[in-house]
């Protein structure tokens, strides 16, 4: 009886978050966003393409402004920058000086090509340039809503 009331809350469990093809697995990460699982540029390109992101690494890129050289991710055709820190406080420091625009980091005016959008999760910072509905839901999925931009 036990068990057949455990497979009951399984099923109950399943038809309540609107899909009744769930796992115990899907159950269990349940409430758990996907972006917690985002630490490392290969986490975050295999998390995007886990939400039908369109993705392909891409070459080396610097900025100024950061101390660490970054990685182009292609998302959907668009190029985004990706730079990995030693650990998330790190990357928590270099976020600090950027504005809430991301028009401005520290003490320098960026002239921007398009919108700047600016995300961080764990030890990585995330800017696109650019107005890619696409590309923008993508990445709020797998990191979150961006904390500086346009």
């Amino acid at each position: 009886m036990r068990r057949v009331a455990v497979c009951w809350l399984l099923v109950a469990a399943a038809a309540c978050s609107g899909g009744g093809n769930a796992s115990a697995s899907d159950l269990s990460r349940q409430g758990e966003p996907r972006s917690s699982r985002v630490t490392d540029y290969a986490s975050l390109a295999a998390s995007l393409r886990a939400a039908g992101a369109s993705v392909r690494p891409g070459a080396k890129v610097d900025q100024p402004f950061f101390p660490v050289s970054g990685r182009l991710i292609e998302v959907h055709g668009e190029d985004v920058q990706v730079f990995e820190f030693a650990d998330a406080a790190a990357a928590k420091a270099q976020a600090a000086p950027i504005s809430p625009t991301g028009t401005t980091i520290g003490t320098t005016k960026v002239q921007w090509i398009g919108p700047p959008h600016f995300y961080r999760k764990d030890r990585l910072l995330v800017l696109y340039v650019g107005d890619s509905e696409r590309v923008l839901k993508a990445l709020e999925t797998v990191l979150g809503p961006q904390f500086a931009g346009r």
